[in-house]
């Protein structure tokens, strides 16, 4: 990180302490969105695939195999409250496999837990 990044990183800090936390909603939307394509891309591609198909290369050795996102069927007998509870919990958490792992750290970013469910929702062929 350049002398000049920590600076505005800084300044950024300050001015947002400043502001008592207030923040720009829209500015808030993106970073979570990129933050949950991010994650998609290191947590759940290994196993649901690039497309959301259920073809990652972790998928090879799962019994069962993971969710094919795109299947219109499925995504219409899902509520996105059971989506982002699988995304928090973890399959046990909702009587699906315990394979699918839980992932705690989002417990508190809400708005990235939502950016996953609806990156997952984007998959609907």
């Amino acid at each position: 990180m350049t002398r000049f990044n920590r600076m505005l990183l800084v300044a950024a800090g300050a001015a947002a302490v400043a502001l008592g936390g207030a923040t720009n909603g829209w500015a808030d939307a993106a970073g979570a969105k990129k933050e949950a394509q991010e994650i998609f891309a290191m947590r759940c591609t290994p196993c649901h695939g690039p497309s959301g198909a259920g073809d990652g290369p972790g998928s090879a050795g799962l019994t069962p195999k993971p969710r094919n996102f795109t299947d219109p069927e499925w995504q219409k007998s899902v509520t996105d409250a059971h989506i982002e509870n699988i995304i928090k919990f973890g399959g046990i958490a909702v009587g699906k496999s315990p394979a699918m792992p839980s992932n705690p750290d989002l417990m508190a970013k809400p708005e990235v837990v939502t950016a996953l469910r609806e990156l997952v929702r984007s998959f609907k062929k």
